[in-house]
């Protein structure tokens, strides 16, 4: 009997000891998040350390040494399907994200072993990762205090993930396959056709259309649609859209009128004024398809997140004497406003500037930069972002070729972007060429 007391006393006062514990806030912060990409979804765990005050770039993050990427555990990205990283293959699953931060490179590592908590010692052997690459930093003027990752520049078929913290910024590629994904679903559902519903059919053809697919295959689709759900507005003003994409004007206004006339039966006010607008723009021409509509399909990717635009944007003025340039290229980075305004001091000393359009800066200098050779190379970059304005100063150096060991000069872009939902636009560009007078500051150069 005794032995059951002292054992009940023993119990009852555990339970206490552990109700008594004290719970606090977590001093690193907890965080995930998920997000959609195509017909994937990707979940980032990871702890959320603060700077408080400290050095965090080279003091609380030791340069040249790997990290956690974040506080208390390893850093995990979860993929539900095969995705690339950088171009890398890798299988649907989830791993550890640790990095190698420097001042001029760091090294993203995608690692297999998820449970370390430490990695004291060398604990992240190479033999453990899937694979690593190595992105540039980007500066970052509008300070961090709480480390922060983050997807950004979604597409139907990928993404960045961003991390930023103080005054620095990385991010890296993710791709997906969707494409063959849609595809193997229809060819599936297409064995028996009978049972595919008129809203599959819409989404298969919405998509086709959207990414450029195959334009036959959309239209045949939304056929199949309409003949399923018939008199739909939503369903005719997209077959109005196809027929517009293939060129063939004349059909895409008689069919968005008469979806325009279902809409009216239906007193459905939100397709009666899409379906208006579509109409007045196919009938003022700006909805027909133009040469700038293929050219700005084959320069997709160039607009596809801002680190594409900006790259596109050197190498398009960019190459060896004698080579010609992709004027083409250049002139579908710009929204059709664009300016470009060198800055510099006349003779007199007064600061002025000069206006031109894409078009007028390839009038004036576009034979120069063929026939004497010229790169032009991004060596630092600051970028601001608010909504869709985005401001970006980018300084460069310039060579008359690759084989130069000096730049002939240096200067800074001011670049005004934004991002319109669909793709990048460069909206102004205003630089200034540095001189003994006015030689770049130090904040606006490469790290040491």
């Amino acid at each position: 009997m005794r032995k059951i007391y002292l054992l009940a006393v023993s119990l009852f006062t555990i339970s206490q000891l552990v109700s008594q514990n004290l719970k606090t806030p977590t001093l690193s912060p907890f965080s995930e998040i998920k997000q959609e990409v195509g017909l994937t979804e990707i979940t980032l765990s990871y702890a959320r350390p603060s700077a408080k005050g400290r050095a965090v770039m080279g003091g609380l993050v030791p340069y040249d040494e790997t990290w956690r990427t974040g506080a208390n555990a390893s850093t995990k990205l979860t993929f539900t399907e095969d995705v690339k990283i950088a171009g890398n293959n890798l299988p649907a699953g989830t791993y550890a994200l640790y990095t190698i931060p420097n001042q001029n490179e760091w090294t993203i590592i995608i690692h297999k072993k998820t449970n370390m908590r430490s990695i004291a010692g060398g604990k992240v052997k190479a033999e453990n990762d899937a694979f690593r690459f190595t992105v540039k930093p980007i500066s970052n003027p509008v300070g961090v205090e709480t480390f922060t990752m983050q997807f950004t520049d979604l597409t139907t078929n990928s993404c960045h993930v961003q991390l930023s913290w103080e005054n620095t910024i990385v991010k890296f590629p993710i791709e997906v396959e969707v494409g063959s994904k849609i595809e193997a679903q229809m060819a599936e559902l297409m064995k028996a056709p009978d049972k595919i519903s008129h809203r599959t059919y819409f989404r298969a053809a919405e998509y086709y259309l959207h990414n450029k697919v195959d334009l036959n295959q959309a239209m045949e689709w939304i056929d199949a649609a309409l003949a399923k759900s018939e008199n739909n507005f939503r369903y005719g003003l997209l077959k109005s859209k196809i027929y517009n994409a293939q060129g063939n004007q004349e059909k895409a206004i008689s069919t968005v009128k008469t979806a325009n006339k279902w809409a009216t039966a239906a007193k459905n006010s939100n397709y009666m004024e899409q379906t208006r607008v579509y109409l007045a723009g196919l009938e003022e021409g700006s909805g027909a398809p133009t040469d700038d509509d293929a050219k700005s399909t084959k320069y997709i990717e160039d607009v596809a997140s801002l680190d594409n635009i900006l790259d596109a944007l050197y190498a398009s003025i960019s190459g060896e004497k004698g080579v010609l340039r992709d004027w083409d290229r250049f002139r579908n980075l710009f929204i059709p406003e664009a300016r470009l305004m060198p800055s510099s001091k006349n003779q007199e000393g007064k600061v002025g500037y000069r206006i031109m359009s894409p078009d007028e800066y390839v009038a004036r200098s576009g034979k120069w930069l063929e026939e004497n050779g010229f790169h032009e190379v991004e060596i630092s970059r600051e970028e601001v972002e608010y909504g869709s304005l985005v401001h970006v100063f980018s300084t460069y150096e310039s060579y008359r070729s690759k084989a130069d060991e000096k730049p002939f000069a240096r200067g800074i872009n001011s670049i005004q972007l934004m991002n319109d939902g669909e793709r990048w636009w460069v909206i102004q560009i205003y630089w200034l060429g540095e001189t003994e007078a006015l030689p770049l500051p130090a904040e606006y150069l490469p790290k040491k």
